[in-house]
């Protein structure tokens, strides 16, 4: 697969919604492929508001999180957000157990927020949302 075949991205507003295209992260290089992308995109956009959305991954390894983690740095020192959406419940099992949807028992902030589906994902990032 192409790296440039690994996302998608579509503007909504001022929102920029990158979606996964890969169904499986299951090593390092397509890990390294994604995160380079994602990354990449963050920070040649003129967004400050992002949706990752993640209908099509249906499998990773813990490796896939390298690459979530690294977008979420690049959206924070844009003084961003970043909402993930359309989880798989298996891809959700992933982030729980490497907690990363939970408060951090030091400082009660959350690595990753989290929405049922790009709509909702939308309002809580408009002007008005949650």
């Amino acid at each position: 697969m192409n790296i440039n075949d690994l996302i998608t991205t579509v503007r909504h507003d001022d929102v920029l919604t990158m979606r996964i295209e890969t169904e499986q992260i299951k090593d390092g290089l397509v890990a390294q492929d994604l995160k380079h992308i994602l990354t990449h995109t963050v920070k040649r956009s003129t967004a400050t508001k992002f949706i990752l959305d993640m209908k099509n991954l249906t499998f990773m390894t813990s490796l896939g999180c390298v690459a979530f983690i690294s977008v979420k740095h690049a959206v924070r020192d844009k003084q961003g957000q970043l909402i993930l959406c359309n989880m798989m419940p298996f891809i959700r099992k992933i982030f729980t157990a490497k907690r990363l949807l939970q408060p951090s028992p030091y400082n009660g902030n959350v690595a990753f927020v989290s929405a049922e589906t790009l709509e909702e994902a939308l309002e809580i990032l408009s002007p008005n949302g949650s």
